[in-house]
């Protein structure tokens, strides 16, 4: 597989970050997307020992910033992972604010950024949606962040259809608490609004899981590396719920 390239959007952290260097052990040569460029420059110094690996800096949130990449992408590609997004909290009833920002890098972002690299993707290539637990239940005040990964799960299903001629295979992983810098940074602020520890605002949280505790972005990521495999050629269309 080491002519094999992958694209991994926010790449530098978390799950994206966690995908990117499971491909690289897996012989991708693997784009790593992101915003911010000291984050990508810190990325490609610790996973290219293991690999190749290219840093782009991408806004998925804007067209154009889409459009300077893809302009970038010369080679033939294998794999898609749609990673990118962001977050926040409000309610029907608040000011205006963060809509926008959400539907554009949660769900714009991924039609405008898989659309423009359709031509690109190799028969036999495989694209994968990250969405969310949120993207199959609703949640008070994450209005904007739960239509979009209820999309996301839309797009998938639509794409599996279209591109399965192909031999593109489209699925989508959604995964509920992982255990990611951001994702710790919200039990600590739910712990300080409720005035309690963090360890125990984290077992509050578990105690309702199935497995007590926070998935690992590295088991997001084997499946990942799973479903873009050989192995898992007869699978598209499908969303894998993790939490």
């Amino acid at each position: 597989m080491s002519n094999k390239i992958a694209i991994v959007t926010g790449g530098t952290r978390g799950i994206g970050k966690a995908i990117s260097l499971k491909l690289v052990k897996n012989n991708y040569h693997v784009y790593i997307c992101a915003r911010d460029n000291k984050g990508l420059e810190n990325t490609e110094i610790e996973i290219s020992k293991y690999g190749k690996v290219t840093i782009f800096e991408l806004d998925i949130s804007s067209r154009n910033s889409i459009n300077y990449f893809v302009s970038k992408i010369k080679n033939k590609i294998n794999v898609l992972i749609n990673n990118a997004g962001t977050s926040g909290i409000e309610k029907l009833g608040d000011d205006y604010g963060i809509w926008e920002k959400i539907i554009n890098t949660n769900l714009n972002g991924i039609y405008y950024l898989t659309k423009a690299l359709l031509d690109q993707i190799q028969e036999g290539g495989s694209i994968i949606n990250i969405s969310s637990q949120l993207g199959v239940e609703g949640r008070s005040g994450f209005g904007a962040y739960c239509a979009s990964k209820h999309a996301v799960l839309g797009l998938t299903k639509c794409w599996a259809k279209e591109l399965g001629s192909k031999n593109i295979r489209v699925n989508a992983i959604s995964p509920g608490w992982v255990k990611t810098e951001m994702a710790m940074n919200d039990v600590k602020k739910l712990a300080t609004k409720k005035d309690v520890s963090t360890k125990e605002m984290y077992k509050e949280i578990t105690k309702d899981l199935d497995l007590k505790r926070f998935i690992e972005p590295n088991e997001i990521a084997n499946l990942a590396s799973f479903l873009v495999s050989s192995e898992a050629e007869g699978i598209t269309g499908q969303n894998y719920l993790i939490r």
